[in-house]
C-alpha cells in the first residue's frame, strides 16, 4: 500500500528536539509492519488548533493522493492532525469521501473508521447532517436560479441542452436538418417507426451518437419546439 506519512510540531512542542525524529521513527516503524511503501512525508510546525481550513498541508495531501496513487495517510497520533476533536472529524471525514484512509501508528487504528466512541459518532452524525443540508440548500438556489431563467427567456435551464441548440454551430446545423427531415416526413404521413428506419438507413446517428433510432425518439423530437415552424420540406 502506498502512503503519505504526515509529522506536526507545535511551537510550544518545538521546545521537544526530536518531536518530529520520534514521529518519523514511530510511522516508518508501522509502515514497514504492515507492509506500506511511504512514497512522500509531508512536516509542518503549526498549531493543532487551527482550523482544517487553514491547514494547507493536510489540505495538499489531500489534493496529492490520486496523482501518487496513495490510499492512506500515517500519523503518530490522531491528535497529530489536529487536538480539536471536531477538526479532526471533518479532515477524517474528507479523507473517506475521497477514499483515503488514516492510520495511527500508536494504535494502529483507522481512523476514518467510525468507532465506538459515542462522542466521534455523534459529531459523523452531524456532520452528515451539516452537509446534507449544505446540498439541499444548493439544489434549492440552482432549481430557483433556473426557474427565474425560463421566466425571463421562455427557455428552460440546466440539464441536457434541446436537440438543435448544440452551441456547435455546425452541430446545431445536423441537428436541425434531422428535425426538418422528421417534421417533412410526418407531414407526408410517414408514421414513426418509419421515419427512424429512414434515418437509420440513412446513416443519421441519434441524439445519444448511435446507429439504430426508436420509434419513441422519433415522437419525442417531432414534438420538439425548435424549428418547427420554419421547417423545411427537406427530403
Amino acid at each position: 500500500m502506498r502512503v503519505f506519512s504526515y509529522l506536526r510540531v507545535s511551537t510550544r512542542e518545538q521546545v521537544d528536539k526530536c518531536g518530529l525524529d520520534r514521529q518519523r521513527d514511530t510511522v516508518k516503524q508501522f509502515a514497514e509492519q504492515h507492509d506500506m511503501s511511504i512514497c512522500r512525508t509531508f512536516s509542518e510546525n503549526q498549531s493543532g488548533g487551527v482550523n482544517v481550513e487553514d491547514r494547507t498541508m493536510l489540505l495538499e495531501m489531500l489534493e496529492l493522493a490520486p496523482a501518487f496513487n496513495v490510499e492512506a495517510i500515517v500519523v503518530e497520533r490522531s491528535d497529530r492532525v489536529a487536538r480539536d476533536l471536531m477538526a479532526q472529524e471533518i479532515f477524517f471525514v474528507r479523507c473517506a469521501e475521497r477514499g483515503v484512509k488514516v492510520f495511527a501508528a500508536d494504535s494502529g487504528q483507522e481512523l476514518t473508521v467510525a468507532d465506538g466512541d459515542p462522542s466521534r459518532v455523534m459529531l459523523r452524525q452531524m456532520l452528515g447532517v451539516i452537509a446534507q443540508w449544505e446540498k439541499a440548500v444548493i439544489v434549492k438556489k440552482l432549481q430557483d436560479g433556473r426557474r427565474r431563467t425560463k421566466a425571463r427567456t421562455g427557455r428552460p435551464c440546466g440539464g441536457r441542452r434541446p436537440y438543435g441548440l448544440h452551441p456547435d454551430p455546425a452541430v446545431q446545423a445536423d441537428e436541425r436538418h434531422v428535425l426538418n427531415y422528421i417534421h417533412a416526413r410526418r407531414r407526408e404521413g410517414w408514421t414513426y417507426l418509419q421515419v427512424a428506419n429512414g434515418l437509420r438507413e440513412g446513416g443519421i446517428l441519434n441524439p445519444s451518437g448511435e446507429r439504430f433510432w426508436h420509434a419513441s425518439t422519433v415522437y419525442r423530437l417531432h414534438h420538439t419546439t425548435i424549428d418547427k415552424s420554419e421547417s423545411s420540406h427537406t427530403s
